[in-house]
């Protein structure tokens, strides 16, 4: 018969106000989730692409907003804009300008938090305590009014969850389990590929 018991609980929140901060680095949200967030148009976008692709050629650590801000600056203007010329192309005052004012403003926003390291491990959603399951709740209630940040940030997760776990077929009993509340918040906006 079905006899009841609690589990252990761990809360995360982007911000760190509603629980244990979650964090990433630029460099892993990528050039495509972060255009998102910041509602790059195509061509911006197209320019974010570049800037990600210079600083893994040059072995450029993007870890939070600045880092980006820092490379954006350098890149279009004095010096980096002519070194990039051939390989990458130019990138104009303008458009480096517009992405600039559009990182400014999830800054303002106190959204630069969820940018940095350590970055969230998801090795911590496999702990247990006293050979129980530990249940990871991420509380958006603080950034609830910003569903691009909050369902961009889950693709990254998912992204992470994606690319780091081993194929591992059908087993007995599941290793992870997800519960989305609000899953269309993931999906809204996106290509249909």
């Amino acid at each position: 018969p079905f006899v009841p018991s609690g589990f252990p609980v761990e809360l995360y929140s982007l911000t760190g106000k509603s629980g244990a901060q979650m964090r990433a680095t630029v460099l892993e949200f990528g050039p495509v989730l972060l255009s998102k967030i910041l509602g790059l148009n195509e061509t911006q976008a197209g320019v974010m692409s570049v800037i990600f692709k210079y600083a893994d050629d040059s072995k450029l650590a993007l870890v939070d907003l600045n880092d980006l801000k820092k490379v954006i600056s350098y890149l279009s203007e004095g010096p980096g804009a002519a070194e990039i010329k051939e390989n990458y192309g130019t990138i104009s005052t303008s458009t480096s300008g517009t992405i600039l004012r559009k990182i400014v403003s999830v800054e303002q926003q106190g959204l630069a938090k969820i940018f940095g390291e350590p970055s969230f491990d998801i090795g911590d959603l496999f702990n247990r305590i006293d050979g129980k399951g530990v249940i990871s709740l991420l509380n958006i209630s603080d950034v609830q009014n910003q569903p691009v940040l909050f369902s961009t940030f889950l693709l990254s997760l998912l992204a992470e969850i994606f690319y780091t776990m081993p194929e591992a077929g059908d087993l007995d009993k599941p290793k992870l389990v997800f519960f989305f509340d609000e899953a269309h918040l993931l999906f809204k906006d996106s290509p249909k590929a």
